[in-house]
């Protein structure tokens, strides 16, 4: 992965996806220019060691004319209202990548500035969107998608929608691009004061040497589901050590399953474990 490297997803040209059926609303200006919605699919994307997550970006837009009518860039960092005076395409410390491991292709196309992308036209454009609106949907699906290799945390993306006198109107929306966890070795000991549960808590290494690593400081919740019954207590939380690891005990005799659930953070995605004893 380069160096302080903003990757982006800038597409020149897409596909308008206007919808069938009818609409109730007149027809707009063509000087209407707006932008209804930006979405993206999966909305909140988390990538494990190997592979990648493709992102499916729809604009909901009236108005744009000519080439390049509607274009979408795709960065890490908040949108400009967030930025506090910085570059909204500031980017995190990235990670360099481990020997051996595949160099991570950038979201643009570094000789023509654009991706391919594919488009085709929707036949259910969603409420209000059809030709008698003059609401028309876009589909942008770049082709490379986001791996581990890329800045984790808050990703904005920023459609832009240009009209037939080349007037321009933006609008953003944001996802958070997460690094995976998981839980290892979780056991349940039962004794004759009560239960201990332990296990470990793992990431992906942020430092991209190995799969995963370690994950301290975090907090993990404690629930426990008696046999025959069918609603889980909360049993309290535990904090994972250096290593990861946690321990927590319960004045709990009887046996049942056991869960432990970490929350996600900003970077890093939830998961949750569970064991019976």
């Amino acid at each position: 992965m380069s160096r302080r490297l903003i990757a982006r997803a800038a597409v020149a040209a897409a596909v308008p996806l206007a919808a069938l059926g009818a609409a109730q609303t007149p027809a707009l200006a063509d000087d209407e220019l707006a932008i209804r919605s930006v979405t993206v699919q999966p909305g909140d994307p988390v990538v494990g060691p190997s592979g990648s997550v493709k992102l499916v970006v729809d604009v909901v837009a009236r108005g744009a004319r000519g080439d390049r009518a509607v274009t979408v860039k795709v960065e890490p960092g908040p949108p400009p209202a967030a930025s506090n005076g910085q570059s909204p395409g500031a980017a995190p410390a990235v990670v360099p990548p481990r020997p051996g491991a595949a160099p991570m292709r950038p979201l643009i196309d570094g000789s023509t500035g654009s991706v391919s992308v594919s488009g085709t036209r929707s036949t259910q454009g969603g409420q209000g969107v059809g030709r008698s609106t003059g609401w028309e949907k876009w589909r942008f699906q770049p082709e490379v998608g986001l791996s581990r290799w890329y800045p984790s945390g808050q990703w904005t993306v920023v459609a832009t929608a240009k009209g037939a006198n080349g007037a321009t109107v933006n609008s953003y929306t944001t996802f958070y691009l997460r690094r995976s966890t998981r839980f290892e070795g979780i056991n349940v000991n039962r004794g004759g004061d009560g239960t201990r549960v332990t296990g470990t808590l793992m990431r992906v290494d942020p430092k991209g040497q190995v799969d995963y690593r370690p994950f301290a400081g975090q907090e993990v919740t404690i629930r426990f589901r008696e046999s025959g019954a069918a609603d889980w207590r909360n049993m309290g939380t535990a904090v994972t050590n250096k290593d990861g690891w946690f321990e927590s005990r319960a004045p709990v005799k009887t046996g049942g399953t056991w869960q432990v659930e970490f929350g996600g953070t900003a970077h890093y995605g939830s998961d949750t474990g569970v064991a019976s004893g």
